[in-house]
Parts: structure tokens; sequence; C-alpha cells
């Protein structure tokens, strides 16, 4: 309760986003438990945010409550923006929606920083506009959506504030394409946001680049990416099994 406070007060405080009405969670002692409460689940389902009602269901073993608690604040974050830009005109581009909730869990984690780092390094970077679509079932692809997604909301955030951000929320509400709406606030497209924010990557001190994932450990969790059998494939996956509800929203691949 006490990480769902803190991640629902600096959402409050970076983008003026808070909670409209109560939110419900409910909370599993592992994702077995949660799997066998749920009608349907896939095996890699690790909890589920009903997006239309308010409600999340996620499976947190005692072993791993640092990740549930990110975990939690990512999920309460999609709720609550779910809240703020619902309308039956438009939605947002997944890079945005999934962005704002990483980046309300706080500093990135170290893993979707190499993966960054190394995208950078290795001029592979995935492209603004392929980022508004559901991100790429690969596992190393996804980790760098996720990573990237982060980064392009941090930019917005630093470099043109809470009030903007809010601006492109409501506009997206209001049914703007992605294009228009970006325009409307910041003054450029998708594709000029794309070439400011490499330009931003490249100019800034990044510091020395880690080796991206190693290839033997891309292999193991590719392999392993529908059976989850090592810790390193469910680490991964965690980030990727996210599925809000509701057809209005952007749902992610595993």
């Amino acid at each position: 309760m006490y990480a769902c406070e803190e991640g629902l007060a600096r959402l409050t405080q970076d983008i003026g986003a808070y909670p409209e009405r109560s939110i419900k969670i409910y909370i599993y002692a592992s994702t077995d438990d949660l799997q066998g409460a749920m009608i349907s689940s896939n095996e890699w389902t690790g909890g589920v945010a009903f997006t239309d009602f308010g409600i999340i269901a996620i499976g947190i073993p005692p072993s791993e409550l640092d990740w549930g608690k990110g975990a939690l604040v990512h999920e309460l974050t999609h709720l609550v923006v779910r809240q703020a830009t619902f309308s039956p005109y438009g939605q947002l581009p997944v890079w945005l929606d999934e962005g704002l909730a990483m980046y309300s869990e706080g500093e990135l984690d170290p893993i979707f920083r190499s993966c960054l780092e190394g995208a950078i390094s290795g001029d592979y970077l995935i492209s603004v506009r392929t980022l508004c679509s559901p991100f790429s079932a690969y596992p190393d692809k996804a980790c760098l959506s996720y990573a990237e997604s982060y980064s392009l909301v941090e930019y917005l955030l630093d470099n043109y504030g809470q009030g903007k951000m809010l601006n492109l929320l409501a506009l997206l509400k209001q049914g703007s394409t992605y294009d228009e709406a970006l325009t409307a606030v910041y003054g450029f497209d998708t594709d000029g946001l794309d070439v400011r924010w490499l330009e931003a990557l490249t100019d800034s001190k990044v510091p020395a680049p880690r080796a991206s994932l190693p290839p033997a450990l891309i292999a193991v969790l590719a392999a392993l990416a529908t059976a989850l059998a090592a810790w390193g494939a469910m680490y991964l996956e965690k980030w990727t099994w996210r599925r809000p509800s509701g057809k209005s929203t952007m749902k992610d691949k595993p």
C-alpha cells in the first residue's frame, strides 16, 4: 500500500494525473494462484489490469516483493491514465501509455538501461512511429521498446514540463491523431519527436554502454518465452505480460 501511495503521489507530481475513482487491487501469492482464479489466461500471465473497472489482479510471490511493488505502480499508472483519457474518440500511442507507466515506477531498471544504451551505440533504435503500435513479442525487442518508451516520456517531461504533457493527453482524449496532438502541443509530429529525442540521446553524455543482453541470454529468453522455466526469462517476461482489458485500450503482447 505504501508503494502504491508513493507511486500515485509521484504520478500526480510528474504529470498532474490522479485517480478519479477508487481502485481495487487483488494480490495472489503466486502467478499459479492468479491464473487459477481467472476464467482464462495464458501461461505467461503474471497480472492483469481491468482498466474499465478500476481493478488490478496480480500474482506476487513473497520472494519477489520488490518486483511486485514496481509492477503495482506500473499498473496503477495505466488505470489512472486510462481514467484521465478514456473517451470513445481516441486512444494513446503505446509508447506514451507504457512510457508513463514505466516513468512512474522511478529510475529505469538496469536491464532496460542496458538495452537502451546498447541500441544507441549499435544504432538499432526502434522508431517512435513503430512504437505507437503494440510491441514486439520477441523478448529483446520488447525490452528495448519499454526502455525507449520510458526515455521518450522522460525527454518530454524534462524538456517541456508537466503542463504540455497534460495538454497532450487532453487532445488525445478528444480524438486528435497522434501527429495532430503532438504538433499542437509541442510543434512537431511523431517523426519530429523521433529526430529531437535521438539528438538529445546522442548529444548527452551517455555512460559507456553496458553490453546489450548477451547472445546466450537472449537465446535462453527466446527459447523459454512461453515456458518461463528459468529465472532470467521470468524476470524479463514480467515486463511483457501486461494486458489492459477493454477494446479501446492498446494491448501488449507477451
